[in-house]
């Protein structure tokens, strides 16, 4: 069963087998909101008429439950982990001492959810859950997130280039001719499939190079460079609006980078103050130094 906080979106996939059967209500690990995940019907079995003793018994008003029984129904999530102990499960779930110990991606687990329908998912996540999807992100490597970045940079770039070539935009108006036209897409397709992918990926290493290194500066760059990176390759999901025209990608852009600013914040555990400067502090650096030589 997928359990989502409706305060803070925060989001996790719980086996059936491990929700007790009577529990109707969930604790936030992250932000406390107490919650109804789901309701539990009663089963009746009636076998024969009541007796009086039992009459009297059913009228008198149900026993408050104790402390303990809510305590049980109320803390669900912390114990999904393990069903021997508060304890014992709390730990595992609290822990701030690992980010190794986190959620699951979709895009990187392509064996359970497949090529296109992971790469989807993770955008939705990425997109409309951001505090969750990068809450104790897990650490697995550059690679999925490079290809993901990658895979998101075409897309874009592919409905900028169609929308050109459809004369959507004011520059379709250099390719009038037909034959000028049909050779320019083939120049641009081999660009954008060859040569396009290869910059944006030295692109996105140097970007995060800098971001984490003004990141660590403001004493925000907790999870490593890896992390800063992950932030940066997935905080880009919303560039898939390119394929719209016109504002696709003004609005691509902008949702980007607040989504990217919620994922440096999550998987760095960081404030949004620190993270905004660490983003501010290079820009003003090179404006400042563009004045001073020009």
């Amino acid at each position: 069963m997928e359990i989502i906080c409706p305060k803070c979106n925060f989001m996790q996939n719980v086996p059936d087998e491990k929700i007790p059967p009577k529990a109707e209500k969930a604790t936030c690990p992250k932000c406390g909101e107490k919650f109804q995940f789901r309701t539990v019907q009663p089963e009746f079995h009636i076998d024969e008429e009541p007796s009086v003793k039992d009459q009297e018994q059913l009228k008198r008003p149900d026993p408050e439950p104790t402390g303990e029984k809510n305590a049980e129904d109320d803390s669900i999530w912390s114990r999904l982990e393990s069903m021997g102990g508060q304890e014992q499960s709390e730990a595992i779930l609290d822990s701030d001492d690992s980010l190794e110990q986190g959620y699951e991606v979709p895009w990187e687990n392509l064996d359970e959810h497949g090529f296109f329908p992971g790469f989807i998912e993770t955008i939705k996540r990425a997109m409309l859950a951001p505090s969750a999807f990068f809450y104790k992100m897990p650490l697995k490597g550059f690679v999925m997130p490079l290809a993901f970045f990658l895979l998101v940079s075409v897309i874009q770039a592919l409905g900028t280039f169609i929308w050109n070539m459809a004369g959507v935009f004011p520059t379709t108006a250099q390719h009038d001719a037909s034959g000028l036209g049909m050779g320019m897409m083939g120049i641009g397709s081999f660009f954008i499939v060859i040569v396009y992918p290869f910059f944006m990926g030295v692109w996105l290493f140097v970007a995060a190079g800098v971001t984490h290194l003004f990141l660590m500066l403001f004493q925000s760059g907790r999870a490593g460079f890896e992390g800063t990176f992950r932030a940066t390759a997935y905080g880009s999901a919303p560039m898939v609006l390119g394929l719209l025209p016109f504002i696709g990608p003004i609005i691509g852009a902008a949702w980007s980078l607040g989504i990217t600013i919620i994922g440096y914040k999550q998987i760095h555990e960081s404030t949004y103050m620190k993270v905004i400067m660490a983003m501010l502090t290079p820009i003003v650096l090179v404006i400042v130094m563009a004045a001073l030589f020009y």
